[in-house]
């Protein structure tokens, strides 16, 4: 071999010892930001994580969680919520259901009668939007669904009756 052939040989190899050092160098950075990272989270979590509104959350009846969350035990029935969910659920631990509205909703929430927390999704809307939602749902027994929107400060309810032949929860 020429003396040109091992001084690219050479330098082929410097490049990699430099590149392996400056990607070590890097990863080792992102190692000693992710341990702070890690603290942070381990020193202070109630402050990084959404509110939690505990009297949304507490066991009780349809009514005392429509007055805990909405200020009011009924809101107003309307046809102007499709809620949509199977008559009959053949397991409890997935229904599927869906709910949409015309109305400008500022806020969506969906009602389960006789889960322990009646409440199941509380959703906030943004710019007048009209919702159409799609999820699956735990349900405890057989029961009424309630899908309520705010709109304008008023709130306004649709219900359906879900029949649980095997209970999941």
């Amino acid at each position: 071999m020429n003396r040109a052939a091992l001084s690219v040989s050479a330098g082929v190899q410097m490049s990699v010892i430099t590149i392996f050092l400056l990607n070590n160098m890097k990863r080792r950075a992102f190692i000693e930001k992710s341990f702070l990272s890690a603290t942070l989270l381990f020193l202070r979590p109630a402050a990084l994580m959404a509110a939690w509104n505990e009297k949304f959350f507490q066991q009780g009846s349809i009514e005392q969680a429509f007055l805990n969350v909405l200020g009011t035990k009924n809101p107003e029935k309307t046809n102007r919520i499709t809620l949509t969910a199977p008559a009959v659920a053949s397991d409890s631990s997935a229904v599927p259901v869906e709910i949409h509205t015309d109305l400008k909703a500022d806020m969506l929430y969906l009602f389960v009668e006789k889960n322990l927390t009646p409440l199941v999704l509380s959703c906030s809307l943004h710019g007048g939007s009209i919702p159409w939602f799609a999820l699956n749902i735990k349900m405890k027994e057989s029961s009424l669904l309630y899908g309520v929107v705010r709109e304008g400060g008023k709130y306004y309810a649709a219900s359906v009756h879900v029949d649980v032949l095997a209970q999941a929860c």
